[in-house]
């Protein structure tokens, strides 16, 4: 792999947006190379525990969307720690991507990325201080580009982490196909 481009794509699927009162209750990651392609295809993911109490605090959204996905009874099931979870993910990264190296990568990443630093800082740390944002691509794209915005493939919206991170690394090949134009391919 191009030791200077690799991407790590993270989605994380959280008990609400409160970065002060809400935890990071599923995670996962895929490594693909500066073109896209995906390095690892089981990639990384798992499940947090918290306890029932917690999971009936989460606002309307999350109880309906992590509910119906199976994801609250996953949480309230799993065996795993959070500072569990955030080793055996630095594993993950560190066994493909040296310390500083991989770009953090996904659909409105910055969010994610704000939780990491409370609950994951090991991550955040290892990580190189840039991201994509495939979510910002498509705000620039429907504002600069309407016509080619309007025919990006519609989102699924699972809200599992891995359905999440696969529809993004699509997404984000669709914008190089038909947004971003380069006279050559370096």
């Amino acid at each position: 792999m191009d030791h200077l481009k690799p991407i790590v794509w993270i989605d994380c699927e959280m008990t609400g947006l409160d970065v002060f009162n809400d935890h990071i209750i599923e995670i996962c990651c895929i490594i693909t190379d500066k073109d896209l392609n995906i390095i690892d295809e089981e990639g990384y993911e798992s499940v947090i525990h918290y306890d029932k109490s917690i999971m009936d605090k989460m606002n309307e959204w999350c109880i309906e969307h992590h509910g119906s996905s199976g994801l609250t009874q996953k949480v309230i099931e799993s065996s795993k720690t959070l500072q569990q979870v955030e080793n055996e993910l630095l594993a993950y990264i560190s066994k493909y991507i040296s310390p500083n190296k991989g770009v953090l990568a996904g659909n409105s990443v910055h969010m994610d990325r704000i939780f990491m630093v409370r609950e994951m800082p090991k991550i955040v740390d290892y990580l190189f201080y840039r991201i994509i944002d495939v979510s910002t691509i498509t705000e620039i794209c429907k504002r600069h580009n309407p016509t080619i915005a309007n025919k990006c493939p519609n989102k699924k919206c699972e809200h599992t982490a891995k359905a999440d991170i696969l529809e993004s690394i699509e997404q984000l090949k669709w914008f190089q196909a038909n947004y971003f134009i380069s006279p050559t391919k370096n």
